[in-house]
């Protein structure tokens, strides 16, 4: 994402999914112009945002974002969040099944 023009269609998506959600700073610390935090989210997956019918599932999920501030205001920022765990808590994803493969002689 690029920018608040993209960020903004990015939260709407997940509000619409999950108009519920909480967010909790676990930790957080900075250094310089770069500030870190380790946050958790519990919300119900209630809307269907995501392209995803609402499922009304609970779902937790971990992340940790890490910004740049320059003259007040954030310029950069990355984030890593379990996009897996939250598509697999909402019932859209589960794990493939074991293919055996017959051994030939």
């Amino acid at each position: 994402m690029r920018g608040p023009a993209d960020f903004v269609p990015f939260v709407e998506r997940i509000r619409g999914a999950f108009p519920d959600i909480n967010i909790k700073i676990e930790d957080a610390f900075g250094a310089r112009d770069k500030v870190v935090v380790r946050w958790s989210a519990t919300m119900t997956h209630k809307g269907d945002h995501l392209g995803i019918p609402a499922s009304g599932k609970p779902v937790r999920i971990t992340g940790m974002t890490m910004v740049r501030i320059g003259n007040g205001q954030i310029v950069e920022g990355w984030d890593n969040w379990d996009q897996l765990a939250m598509m697999q808590q909402i019932g859209a994803y589960g794990q493939p099944e074991a293919v055996l493969l017959k051994k030939t002689a």
